[in-house]
C-alpha cells in the first residue's frame, strides 16, 4: 500500500495592513467665502487592492450629514478629486474613508469653515 500526502501553503496570506489616506485639499481649518467651491483632493492606497473609498461631508452647526459619495476603485491606488459648495457661517467636517478588499479601514479628517 502507498499512500500519498501533500500539503499547500495558502498563497492568500491574511492582510492586516490599513490602508492609506491622504487628503491633499482643503487643509485643516481652512476658511472660505459663502458659495466658494471646495475641492477634495487627495491620495489614498493600499498594499494590496482598495475596494471602497466614501467621502463624507457634514454641518457641524446643524448636526447633518450633507452628502455621501461612495466610488469602488478596485485599485491600489486612488486620486481623489470631489467638490461641493460651501454656505455663509458653516462649519464642516470633511471625512474620506479607505476600505481595502481584506476589511481593513483607515480614515482622515480635516474641518473648514466659511463666512
Amino acid at each position: 500500500m502507498v499512500i500519498f500526502a501533500a500539503c499547500s501553503k495558502d498563497s492568500h496570506e491574511k492582510d492586516n495592513e490599513p490602508p492609506v489616506v491622504t487628503i491633499t485639499s482643503p487643509s485643516n481649518n481652512q476658511v472660505y467665502n459663502a458659495g466658494e467651491t471646495v475641492n477634495i483632493t487627495g491620495t489614498l492606497s493600499d498594499n494590496r487592492k482598495l475596494m471602497e473609498v466614501h467621502v463624507h461631508i457634514y454641518n457641524n452647526l446643524a448636526g447633518t450629514h450633507l452628502m455621501d459619495i461612495h466610488r469602488s476603485p478596485s485599485a491600489a491606488t486612488y486620486q481623489l478629486n470631489e467638490s461641493f459648495q460651501t454656505e455663509a457661517g458653516v462649519t464642516y467636517t470633511i471625512q474620506v474613508v479607505a476600505k481595502d478588499n481584506s476589511a481593513n479601514e483607515r480614515l482622515a479628517t480635516v474641518e473648514i469653515s466659511s463666512h
